[in-house]
């Protein structure tokens, strides 16, 4: 600790000044907070179909295109694809660090997608090349696009950003009948009578009850219709928001782009994209592969994104301003709850303690953070260790610049939840022998 002779000297004038900054920034954000509160998005449909329009699309076509991708991502990419299905995958930095999450799809199989690939494209590598569509945060597509091309020395492949208005990505799910399951399988796509499919999907295999994802050329469709060779498979889905893919994805624990999975800084296991299915760990070298699969067989990882559930200090079971976290992981869009700073500190309530963790992202009275799982959580992570978590413990969140209270009068609690698909997927480990 500096001694106060070393600390720099700031004038009055100044520090009125920042003081000043400090309540400036603390009234945006509950203003912003607020704003959000009140605008805050149904309860998804059980079953539903959204455009997500935040998404881009970067377009990968030729002869090395698998191979070339494969030494690039975590998932395993096939010489030949053996699926029309696409998967979910990242891109690390070579010290293990997640660039981008992304999806990828294969597209050498859809005659649609081959008409709008640029003449100069197919006469240099020919119509039977393999080719992916990979879809990223859209403020992420021009950066990701650029990491690729500078891995691409001499492989046979072109790399372009698909301009807006030529596809849409869209989000289907069903949880009328099954929820919390995948509702559909790759035998459920519309086939050809030559046995093809023409489309470019994939299961969202990130968490259970994720749906199905489709790239739809845009001009065939309007926001609130979709082809009928995909709505005669949920003749009972009803177009929704695209909100409510945000708050499905949340109330699973499911982080995306780099909003929520920061840039450079994130490390994928913390970010679950390990149980996500987004990283295979018996495939060969690609870039930052070291460090993640060191992790995978050796570490233990003490922090995850988590669904969270935020509510007043004063809340009660008997309180009609909102659900209580005694009954679970609730969403209510007319829950009067200020979203914290992204960032902001998560500490125990009326006693002292290490930090639980960080918030990430929020919307309503549902968030994900980033959670001490022995701390928040009754997981306990190694044979030798206990979770020092009580069923009576409570967390409360500090803003970045100190105050417990989210900006307003009432202090912001935070609960988190351990979703059961992810709860039987974080392993205990043994202790590691020492030689």
């Amino acid at each position: 600790m500096p001694s106060s002779s070393m600390l720099p000297w700031i004038c009055s004038g100044c520090r009125h000044t920042l003081k000043q900054a400090r309540q400036a920034r603390r009234l945006l954000s509950t203003s912003q907070a607020t704003s959000a509160t009140t605008a805050a998005p149904p309860v998804p449909p059980p079953s539903g179909f959204t455009k997500l329009p935040s998404r881009r699309l970067i377009a990968v076509h030729g002869t090395d295109a698998s191979h070339f991708l494969h030494g690039l991502c975590t998932s395993a990419v096939p010489r030949t694809p053996s699926s029309p299905l696409g998967f979910y995958s990242a891109f690390l930095t070579a010290p293990g660090r997640v660039l981008y999450d992304a999806f990828i799809y294969p597209t050498s199989h859809s005659r649609t997608y081959r008409d709008t690939i640029p003449s100069k494209i197919l006469d240099k590598y020919g119509n039977d090349d393999l080719g992916y569509l990979i879809e990223v945060e859209s403020s992420q597509a021009d950066s990701l696009a650029k990491h690729l091309k500078r891995y691409k020395l001499r492989a046979k492949v072109d790399i372009r950003v698909i301009e807006g208005g030529i596809y849409d990505v869209w989000n289907v799910w069903d949880e009328a009948t099954e929820p919390w399951t995948p509702h559909s399988t790759s035998s459920s796509l519309p086939m050809g009578a030559d046995g093809s499919t023409d489309l470019i999907s994939l299961i969202d295999s990130r968490a259970p009850g994720m749906g199905r994802r489709f790239l739809l050329p845009a001009q065939n469709h309007s926001t609130s219709s979709l082809p009928e060779s995909i709505s005669s498979l949920l003749p009972d889905a009803v177009t929704a928001p695209s909100a409510s893919y945000i708050v499905r994805r949340m109330l699973r624990g499911v982080p995306e782009g780099p909003l929520e999975i920061a840039t450079g800084t994130a490390l994928p296991a913390e970010h679950n994209i390990d149980l996500m299915s987004g990283i295979d760990f018996k495939k060969g070298c690609y870039v930052g592969q070291e460090l993640t699969i060191r992790t995978h067989h050796t570490g233990v990882i003490r922090k995850r994104i988590l669904p969270v559930m935020l509510y007043s200090a004063a809340k009660t079971e008997t309180n009609t301003a909102g659900p209580s976290p005694l009954h679970g992981l609730l969403y209510n869009p007319q829950a009067q709850t200020v979203l914290p700073e992204t960032g902001s500190d998560i500490k125990p309530h009326n006693r002292t303690g290490r930090s639980a963790g960080k918030f990430i992202a929020g919307v309503g009275n549902i968030g994900l953070g980033l959670c001490r799982i022995e701390i928040m959580t009754d997981l306990a992570l190694t044979t030798e260790s206990q979770s020092g978590f009580k069923p009576d413990d409570e967390f409360k969140v500090v803003q970045i610049d100190g105050d417990a209270t989210g900006g307003g009068s009432e202090q912001v609690m935070i609960k988190a939840f351990v979703p059961e698909w992810m709860r039987g997927k974080i392993k205990v480990r043994k202790p590691q022998q020492r030689v």
